[in-house]
């Protein structure tokens, strides 16, 4: 089974993409910061991060860059998900190590579609 490694502060936001994801049998665990998202990637080894880039503690571009640091995490695709859409907010976070930008609020159908297309085989 997939599992998801889902990181916002945003209980609203955290709720709809776990909604979604487990409706498509996909696997959720959930940190609410970057710190959390660390300790949590370490742990459970998910075949796709989803970042917030804008949360407290630890900011998504940093998670990120440690994440990708870390040779044990750098091979899980990190995908931004964020309500910072421009062109200068996704090349930060290309930059800094994420393979996608998804934008929030989230279209249902698109969301899925790249969360499956992210996500590395278990």
């Amino acid at each position: 089974m997939t599992t998801v490694l889902l990181v916002d502060d945003n209980e609203v936001n955290r709720y709809l993409a776990q909604y979604l994801m487990e409706q498509a049998g996909i696997e959720v665990v959930t940190a609410t910061n970057g710190h959390e998202a660390l300790r949590m990637a370490r742990a459970r080894r998910p075949q796709l991060i989803l970042m917030d880039i804008q949360m407290p503690v630890l900011d998504g571009y940093t998670a990120t860059e440690q994440i990708k640091a870390d040779p044990q995490l750098s091979g899980i695709p990190v995908v931004a998900l964020t309500t910072f859409a421009g062109v200068a907010d996704r090349e930060r976070a290309l930059g800094a190590g994420c393979v996608a930008h998804i934008a929030k609020p989230l279209d249902p159908d698109s969301f899925l579609d790249q969360v499956r297309a992210y996500a590395v085989p278990a």
